[in-house]
């Protein structure tokens, strides 16, 4: 019996999509390259969600396909993936609609191709065929991989979160906004 629940990791997946959504929509576009503390930006927390969502979500669990440079842009990885810096400069980036174009198609490829694997297949290793990545401190099964992506999608979103508010934001009230008719599905 597997430890994976493929049900499970894409409820999680979709679910968790949901909330980032809600978040990189209360930062309006012209804020997304402001840097209140210096560090980092919304646009690159979006980018660096999509090429993780690739290497998470595709590459480690399938390798490499034909036809993925028409999915993620050759450059996001030096812009947005691991030890990647950050540049104030929104001219460095991609625009906050490209980029989020590219986090829906990479988002939409993980689901297809997970929907479409046999089940078995979460418990296969991870495919480490990157000098730069040959293992991962979290996990070593594909089904890992997949469930460690919803996992780290949630840390951008506190992220975010936290940038809303530094850039001057009101907290999200949920709740609230929830019990005024807000759907959050």
């Amino acid at each position: 019996m597997s430890e994976f629940s493929k049900p499970r990791i894409i409820y999680n997946l979709e679910r968790t999509r949901v909330l980032s959504l809600q978040m990189i929509e209360r930062v309006p576009h012209e804020q997304w390259f402001e840097m209140p503390t210096g560090v980092t930006h919304v646009a690159w927390h979006v980018g660096h969600m999509a090429i993780a969502g690739y290497f998470l979500g595709l590459l480690l669990v399938r390798g490499a396909h034909d036809g993925d440079e028409e999915l993620i842009p050759s450059e996001y990885r030096d812009l947005f993936g691991y030890g990647s810096q950050v540049s104030g400069e929104a001219a460095d980036y991609p625009s906050p609609p490209d980029l989020l174009s590219v986090l829906a198609s990479v988002h939409e490829q993980t689901l297809t191709e997970t929907r479409a694997m046999p089940d078995e297949v979460l418990d296969e290793s991870v495919v480490f065929d990157d000098p730069q990545f040959d293992h991962h401190p979290i996990f070593d099964l594909k089904g890992g991989s997949l469930e460690w992506l919803a996992f780290h999608e949630h840390i951008h979103i506190g992220s975010i979160g936290l940038l809303r508010r530094e850039l001057g934001a009101a907290p999200v009230e949920y709740l609230e906004e929830s019990r005024a008719g807000t759907k959050f599905v």
